[in-house]
């Protein structure tokens, strides 16, 4: 079932004040995730989910309605807030594209784009707008 695994999958977020970045690439057969910040040493490592764990991805990436998401939401910070974070974004999975950046503002499902990437890498990411 080679179909549920992702012609392209890169994510890229990081939180400026605190130093924090991840990245995370679909290499191969697996997604290479790379981390660091001010607070905690570098991780690299390269996570192999099953096609269970895609096929439950995908169709949450439906539900939550990624493919329309605009390609870009910014919100410039002047005096009104600090500066925050920044994130892209780029998937190709069979017949369905999607690329999108952001800086200090994100699409309504966000959230919940991130704690999917958690269920499918089993990783914890340092979202600058956790509950």
């Amino acid at each position: 079932m080679k179909e549920s695994y992702p012609d392209e999958f890169c994510v890229s977020y990081k939180i400026k004040e605190m130093g924090y970045f991840l990245n995370l690439k679909w290499e191969d057969d697996h997604l290479t995730l790379k981390q660091f910040s001010n607070d905690h040493p570098g991780i690299q490592e390269n996570i192999t989910p099953i096609i269970n764990e895609w096929v439950d991805f995908w169709h949450r990436m439906d539900e939550i309605e990624i493919w329309d998401w605009y390609d870009e939401y910014l919100m410039t910070c002047l005096d009104a807030c600090r500066e925050g974070d920044e994130w892209e974004i780029g998937i190709v999975f069979g017949d369905r594209r999607m690329e999108s950046h952001g800086a200090n503002s994100y699409p309504s499902t966000f959230r919940e784009f991130v704690k999917s990437l958690e269920e499918l890498t089993d990783f914890l990411i340092e979202f600058i707008h956790q509950d």
